[in-house]
């Protein structure tokens, strides 16, 4: 089963580490998003190189069981393994924008913001959830830097963010000579408008501080790098994985694994074992 220490060494292997603009549109954001979903893509499955659509699809087959889109998370999910969400960034301080979806320690299969297709792809109920965070520099497509963060050691537990939610909403509704309905977001206020013609849609922007900020205290970042990549995986899970990926991993020419401790989401005075991985690429001559 291809794993995380998979796609490390297949990025840590790439010397191209231009993303593609793929078109959908003139939004170059939202086209570079694109391309550095497809990056990803390629570095779970290691089809890089493979210019043979069939084979690419049918590797893609293998290794995901579900593809997402932006109306539609998550970004990827592996097969019998975790759900991948791809964010790209142009500035190493720029927040995630994760719209109405709250910050996930897991991806539920009762989740109200997944489809069907998503539920029915393969039998699960539960997925540790892998943020991965590209930054491309404003007018470039050069990856700058990469950072992939499992949830656990990233967001609080769903509670934290639910009830916020439901305490919004309930005040709301408690508003005199409100109409309010719930919703998947926080809710709707309907008939605002003596006419009763106009409905106020309260939906959520979450935003949550990218990894350069929140995980300074342990990761080495240098300026001037051609490229650099960091992984924060709880040393629990790093463990599981199969012996040959680690080692695989252990023996990569110029790459890091460092033993650190992270806050707990839940509570900041706990710490979680963790392995910071990192890996640097120098600038060419």
């Amino acid at each position: 089963m291809i794993n995380i220490l998979d796609a490390i060494y297949n990025i840590s292997q790439r010397d191209e580490l231009e993303i593609k603009d793929i078109t959908f549109g003139n939004n170059r954001a939202n086209n570079m998003g694109e391309g550095l979903e497809a990056f990803i893509k390629d570095s779970f499955a290691n089809m890089f190189d493979e210019t043979d659509k069939n084979k690419r699809n049918l590797k893609y087959k293998e290794v995901f069981s579900f593809q997402g889109s932006k109306r539609n998370p998550p970004d990827l999910m592996l097969r019998n393994g975790p759900a991948i969400e791809v964010k790209k960034i142009e500035s190493l301080t720029t927040e995630l924008q994760l719209n109405s979806s709250h910050p996930k320690q897991k991806l539920k299969s009762d989740s109200s913001f997944i489809t069907k297709k998503c539920v029915t792809c393969e039998d699960w109920t539960e997925k540790e959830f892998i943020y991965v965070i590209g930054h491309i520099p404003k007018k470039t497509n050069r990856l700058s830097s990469l950072w992939l963060v499992y949830g656990d050691i990233y967001s609080a537990s769903e509670e934290t963010y639910l009830s916020l939610k439901d305490d919004i909403a309930t005040n709301i509704d408690e508003m005199p000579d409100v109409e309010f309905s719930e919703t998947n977001e926080i809710g709707r206020v309907n008939q605002v408008d003596p006419l009763g013609i106009t409905n106020l849609r309260i939906r959520g922007m979450w935003l949550l501080q990218p990894p350069f900020k929140v995980f300074d205290y342990i990761h080495n970042y240098e300026e001037g790098k051609r490229f650099q990549c960091f992984a924060i995986i709880p040393t629990s899970k790093f463990d599981s994985f199969p012996d040959e990926s680690i080692n695989r991993l252990e023996q990569c020419e110029g790459l890091i694994i460092t033993d650190v401790n992270v806050n707990d989401p839940d509570n900041p005075v706990g710490l979680i074992e963790c392995k910071l991985i990192e890996f640097k690429v120098e600038p060419t001559a």
